[in-house]
């Protein structure tokens, strides 16, 4: 049975460890796309359904990373000295 497309072997996780959050959904859609055509075989479907799972916490993470920068970003500064300011490392991230 052809793959249509799909990638042969295993996919690599450092490598989708790497990818942007818009390369990252454009190959969770093609994946999601291959998968419901329903014409791969038992290991490319697995494959590829492995790939999108991986696919797919990567680009949440992104997401959570993204909204809380623009939480950090638009919290005003606490003037109350109460200890709850939000800091960020020397990249201007969130330390996590």
């Amino acid at each position: 049975m052809a793959s249509n497309g799909a990638t042969s072997g295993n996919f690599d996780p450092t490598e989708i460890a790497d990818l942007s959050f818009e390369t990252a959904y454009t190959r969770l859609e093609e994946s999601v796309t291959r998968l419901q055509m329903g014409n791969l075989s038992l290991d490319d479907a697995l494959n590829a359904y492995e790939e999108g799972m991986a696919l797919s916490t990567h680009c949440q993470h992104l997401l959570e990373r993204a909204e809380l920068r623009v939480q950090v970003l638009d919290r005003a500064p606490d003037d109350d000295n109460d200890g709850d300011d939000v800091l960020l490392d020397d990249d201007g991230d969130p330390p996590f």
